[in-house]
């Protein structure tokens, strides 16, 4: 039997899984937060889940093209009446060479919108471009009523005959800029049918983004706003009560990166302010000359100084907006920008925008809705990389986390349905679901704090150690077992201290585990350092055992 020591040890246990924090040194964050959390989740305290991997490809961009931009929504057009939507959540992706996908994200097809040739603009580096549904379809006064998704880019004509400007799309027609409108988005067949049909409008600002907000489509170009009369999505006129106003002051800086509504007001997301619209009412009466039909409005600034940096679409969390801006990432509260990215300051400042820009999609994992923002950054071990930043944003433990899909992910985004948030991503090749399913090579990592001994005694700090054994407690999820290796590293005392290798096996058929793994090491801190490739398994809790025996520089 192994010689025991009288001494009694010294317990720190790892449980509370507090977050992620890339801001202090490893030495000073706190005893429950994690110096790196790379796939692992926290789902409570006892509850440090793996993330899981994504799918396989769901669609792969023709030979000698590159995916540049990704949008997501639903149209249907096959909405029974009384019956639950059918297949229909699409991704549109927007190809290098002027032409848009369709994809339906449940079984991979395409439709024929790639058929229709070219018919968005392609502006290195920024890529402006936009997608919005103007509406699906729905059973109205004509059962199975048609509904449609427009798109946008700046035109590469101001007149129009190149790609660009303003389309819509129905599933099956494609209305160019120049030919008539489509009913499902003039609304006249229902309101008007005496009216004339409009065309699809030509010489819109930009298009940089796209909103649809008080029954009008809204439009933002570099430093101008466009709005269509109401419930008629192609007619600008403003006749008819439609418009467009110019940007006026230096706090714009550049142009407008983002357009979103939320909550009863129109943000209009600057590089680096922020204003909005409420309050738009139409006042005079149609066709009245001597009473002319005029919008009105509220226009004013909420943030002078902080806005979008990025020509990207902000992230939406519930009611808020999550912005990059130069200090990191901040979320739009009300009227208030601020910043939440403060415990992943090391991580932002390697951002390198150099092959790609940084983009936002929430997601629904494990129950829990989180924020991703996806950038190449360089890890805490000197490799760059996609990377994407995870904020849980559950009122009053806000903490971040760190995720990776094993591909170089180059923009990501989200499709909800149902309430329920799917991220997606894409190489710039092809579109995968992120997180869809457990994976065996996906890498889990997971480091401690450089540990000094048990928080209640603060003379722990300060004396040197002998460790003596890890204790990990694993639960396996996946019924495939469980291996998770690594290191434990001590020093500091003068004390040679050095690293030593752990290691921990969960056989299969084994749903829970307490697992010691031996150390001989001393100094006056340890530091742990584990990973595994396991499919889908829980670290409930590890437990740094060692005997205290001196104080430094007695």
């Amino acid at each position: 039997m192994p010689i025991q020591s009288d001494n009694p040890f010294d317990l720190v246990s790892i449980e509370q899984w507090k977050g992620l924090n890339q801001q202090s040194r490893r030495g000073s964050i706190d005893d429950q937060e994690e110096w790196w959390n790379e796939n692992f989740f926290a789902l409570g305290p006892g509850n440090l889940r793996t993330c899981w991997g994504p799918s396989a490809p769901i669609y792969t961009a023709p030979a000698g093209t590159t995916i540049l931009r990704i949008f997501f929504g639903f149209y249907g057009n096959e909405t029974p009446q009384f019956g639950a939507p059918p297949p229909g959540a699409m991704g549109w992706m927007f190809l290098s060479d002027g032409t848009i996908d369709e994809v339906d994200l449940n079984s991979g097809a395409t439709t024929g919108l790639r058929s229709q040739g070219p018919i968005w603009y392609a502006v290195a580096p920024q890529y402006w471009a936009a997608a919005k549904v103007w509406r699906p379809a729905f059973v109205g006064a004509t059962v199975g009523q048609q509904g449609g998704v427009l798109f946008g880019s700046p035109a590469f004509t101001v007149s129009g005959g190149g790609p660009g400007g303003l389309y819509a799309w129905d599933g099956t027609t494609l209305s160019s800029p120049g030919e008539p409108a489509p009913d499902w988005l003039t609304d006249l067949a229902e309101t008007d049918p005496t009216a004339p049909i409009p065309d699809m409008p030509n010489g819109l600002p930009g298009i940089y983004g796209m909103e649809v907000y008080s029954s009008r489509l809204w439009v933002i170009g570099k430093d101008v706003v466009a709005f269509s009369a109401p419930s008629n999505g192609a007619d600008f006129s403003t006749a008819n009560g439609g418009g467009s106003f110019g940007y006026f002051g230096d706090r714009l800086v550049y142009s407008f990166n983002d357009i979103q509504a939320s909550a009863g007001y129109l943000y209009l997301f600057g590089d680096s302010s922020v204003d909005a619209i409420n309050n738009v009412t139409l006042i005079g009466t149609p066709g009245q000359i001597a009473d002319p039909l005029t919008t009105d409005f509220n226009y004013f600034n909420v943030d002078p100084q902080v806005g979008q940096r990025f020509p990207r679409p902000c992230g939406r969390l519930g009611r808020y907006f999550t912005t990059f801006t130069g200090a990191g990432i901040s979320i739009l509260q009300g009227g208030e920008s601020v910043p939440i990215s403060d415990k992943v300051t090391n991580i932002w400042n390697t951002l390198d925008t150099s092959d790609y820009l940084p983009t936002f999609a929430p997601a629904t994992m494990f129950g829990f809705r989180v924020m991703l923002a996806n950038g190449r950054f360089t890890d805490p071990f000197g490799v760059t990389r996609s990377l994407l930043l995870m904020f849980h944003p559950t009122k009053g433990n806000e903490f971040w986390s760190v995720a990776s899909q094993d591909i170089e992910l180059t923009q990501i985004g989200s499709y909800e349905q149902d309430s329920t948030l799917i991220p997606y991503g894409t190489d710039g090749q092809s579109l995968f679901q992120l997180f869809a399913q457990p994976s065996q090579t996906l890498i889990k990592r997971l480091s401690s704090k450089q540990l000094r001994g048990a928080a209640s005694k603060q003379q722990s700090a300060l004396t040197i150690k002998n460790a003596k054994r890890l204790y990990a407690e694993i639960a396996d999820v996946s019924g495939l077992g469980v291996s998770m290796t690594g290191s434990v590293t001590s020093g500091g005392g003068g004390i040679p201290g050095g690293t030593e290798s752990v290691d921990f096996e969960l056989t299969r058929g084994a749903q829970f585990g307490i697992i010691p793994a031996p150390l001989a090491g001393a100094g006056i801190w340890s530091a742990i350092d584990l990973q595994s490739n396991s499919p889908d398994f829980v670290v409930e809790r590890l437990h740094l055992a060692s005997e205290e025996r001196t104080l430094f520089g007695a």
